[in-house]
């Protein structure tokens, strides 16, 4: 059976199988979050959810989560396409593909990882010259000025600023690094970083690193899980979360989907 679900502690539950997997999914049952997201599940005989899709809606274009944990998730996906939008980013395993590529045009977005906080590691903070700074809403056109020229294809969200787990690195009053989290929820315990990048004329520096260190250290001392995602192909930003402690956990794929 098929439905729209709003239990939190069902959708919990169902995500606990796979924390890692799910992170972004627990992330959004935050109050901050939950609003704009639409779940669609299927339901087992003891009504539990058997397998669930996700419909982000808090930034222009709306996101897709389709992971599964069943070995009929094909199906499941197959069933709801009627339910999903006509243009949204999507990110899902990669057996998926065939099964998407039946219904939308698809425009890759490269292979991705999920990686976790396995092992913090001590991490040198030395400052170059610059100072770690909490970043607000007051910070809002010179952090959007930092994604223009760093990072155009990031997905941010100025109500983002509030969960005030953005860090800058400010050099003479200029920003030219930032470390935060797509979502942070102090009920489920959880974290996922994002939002993370260094000017390219500061980059090689470790600013980065020192950033996503002491915000990492930070969500640590609360007690959360961390996790968070990076381009397969991007050799300097996995280095630096490996050496912070985070493992690989999971592949995946991002792709932009327009119906046909």
């Amino acid at each position: 059976m098929t439905k729209l679900i709003n239990d939190k502690n069902k959708l919990y539950r169902h995500f606990s199988k796979g924390p890692v997997l799910f992170a972004y999914h627990i992330g959004d049952l935050d109050d901050f979050y939950f609003k704009d997201c639409i779940w669609r599940a299927n339901i087992d005989k003891n009504d539990e959810i058997k397998d669930i899709a996700l419909i982000y809606n808090g930034l222009s274009t709306p996101t897709v989560m389709l992971f599964g944990i069943a070995d009929d998730y094909e199906l499941f996906i197959i069933e709801r396409i009627q339910y999903l939008p006509l243009r949204f980013y999507c990110h899902f395993l990669k057996d998926y593909t065939e099964t998407l590529d039946r219904f939308y045009h698809r425009e890759p977005l490269g292979t991705h990882y999920k990686m976790k906080l396995t092992s913090l590691k001590d991490i040198n903070n030395t400052q170059q010259n610059g100072e770690i700074t909490r970043l607000n809403r007051n910070h809002k056109e010179k952090l959007i000025n930092l994604f223009n020229v760093a990072y155009p294809d990031n997905y941010f969200n100025e109500k983002m600023l509030d969960t005030g787990k953005y860090l800058g690195y400010i050099i003479n009053d200029k920003l030219v690094g930032v470390s935060g989290v797509h979502t942070c929820s102090d009920e489920y315990n959880i974290s996922v970083l994002g939002n993370i990048t260094v000017h390219p004329s500061y980059r090689g520096r470790g600013i980065g690193t020192v950033l996503t260190s002491e915000l990492t250290n930070e969500l640590n001392s609360e007690g959360k899980t961390i996790a968070l995602n990076v381009h397969s192909e991007n050799t300097a930003a996995i280095k630096s979360y490996q050496n912070i402690g985070f493992e690989i956990i999971r592949e995946y794929e991002e792709s932009l989907f327009i119906k046909k």
